[in-house]
Formats: C-alpha cells, sequence, structure tokens
C-alpha cells in the first residue's frame, strides 16, 4: 500500500514540475518578446498560460485523440 502511494505521489510531482517548467519557459520567452517590442512585461504572462495551455492540450487523453 506504502509503494502505491509513493508511486502516486511520485507521478504527481513528475506532472507539475513538467507543468511548472512549460510554464516558466513560456513567460520568459514572451518577456524577452515584450522587451523587444517595448510592451509592459506584464503581458509576458500571456504567454506563460499559452505555452501552459498547449502543453495540457498535448498531453490530456481527451475523447477527440
Amino acid at each position: 500500500m506504502l509503494n502505491f502511494l509513493k508511486d502516486i505521489l511520485k507521478a504527481g510531482l513528475v506532472a507539475i514540475l513538467k507543468f511548472v517548467i512549460a510554464f516558466s519557459v513560456g513567460t520568459g520567452a514572451a518577456a524577452v518578446v515584450c522587451w523587444y517590442y517595448s510592451v509592459p512585461l506584464g503581458f509576458s504572462i500571456l504567454g506563460g498560460i499559452l505555452v501552459l495551455g498547449l502543453a495540457l492540450a498535448i498531453m490530456s487523453d481527451s475523447i477527440f485523440d
């Protein structure tokens, strides 16, 4: 039973880490673009949300697969 819980926790943490990394890369890339084009950096969060949404869409097991 304990090994089962460890496996579930490990899988959950790995998934969360992947999403955090994807969000960070998207936000960082959008921040560079915003800085280059003199757009307020607050909009860079949209890049992170976009990349996170794409990652979730690609990784999900939906009925549309």
